[in-house]
């Protein structure tokens, strides 16, 4: 059974099954020692970086989302690594938003990767807290936040937009008919424009306020800026730095730590 990544590989499999992970566990090296350990993927999506978790780094793994996604895990895999069957230490599930799963688990390692911009705001602090009650003692929380709202590419359709900062300069009804000139089917605007629709909008300083609120102590940051410059106009409403940051990434523990 083939189960090691090749050059062969598409790129978009490559950025989830490799680099992601990599990432992530250079980030926590030093706090998880990712064999065996339990690790939850927080809006794993297609879960194939939870796939490399269990797989690559031999961790027990949960992957959790609200979309169907996780079904396509399988078939993807099997596309990519030759597998036929899931490992028996991944386990993926479709859960609702702000479900309380898994009441009493403990994880050594909750990570998620651009997936908390899409927690609605009526729930963002309760799934928080979940969170938090997730982690062991001595456990970590490994959040990252890229396209941030108020950036340049906030929005996630600049795919199909792309005009910096176009969800904030445009009036909405000609942004959403930009979108449906640029798409190719009514089901994809449909979609593009829900998921535009339902971002938080949260700015790096309010999340790491509410991390600490929870409970949490940030023991490393990094923040990526855009490349594109804000209208001047654009800057008398909304602070620079707001307005520049595209991507957050922290990492936390328990305070008690």
């Amino acid at each position: 059974m083939r189960q090691s990544y090749s050059r062969e590989n598409s790129p978009w499999f490559k950025d989830r099954y490799i680099m992601l992970p990599d990432i992530i566990k250079s980030w926590v090296d030093s706090y998880v020692n990712l064999a065996n350990a339990r690790v939850l993927d927080f809006g794993c999506g297609h879960g194939i970086t939870a796939l490399a978790m269990a797989m690559r780094f031999n961790a027990r793994v949960l992957g959790v989302d609200i979309m169907p996604d996780p079904a396509e895990c399988l078939p993807r895999a099997h596309a990519e690594l030759g597998i036929g069957a899931l490992p028996e230490n991944l386990e993926l599930r479709r859960i609702e938003p702000g479900e309380d799963f898994r009441e009493g688990d403990q994880f050594d390692l909750i990570y998620s990767w651009s997936a908390f911009e899409h927690v609605s705001q009526d729930i963002f602090d309760r799934v928080l807290g979940q969170i938090k009650s997730r982690l062991s003692q001595n456990g970590c929380f490994f959040l990252q936040i890229a396209p941030l709202y108020y950036s340049a590419e906030g929005s996630h359709l600049f795919h199909r937009i792309p005009e910096p900062w176009g969800h904030i300069l445009n009036q909405e009804s000609i942004y959403f008919r930009k979108l449906s000139e640029s798409c190719e089917s009514d089901e994809e605007v449909a979609a593009l424009w829900s998921c535009f629709q339902h971002l938080n909008r949260l700015t790096a300083s309010d999340l790491a306020q509410r991390l600490h609120r929870h409970g949490f102590e940030i023991i490393r940051e990094h923040k990526t800026q855009d490349q594109y410059h804000p209208h001047a106009g654009l800057e008398t409403v909304i602070h620079p730095d707001v307005l520049k940051t595209n991507q957050v990434v922290f990492l936390a523990r328990h305070v008690s730590c």
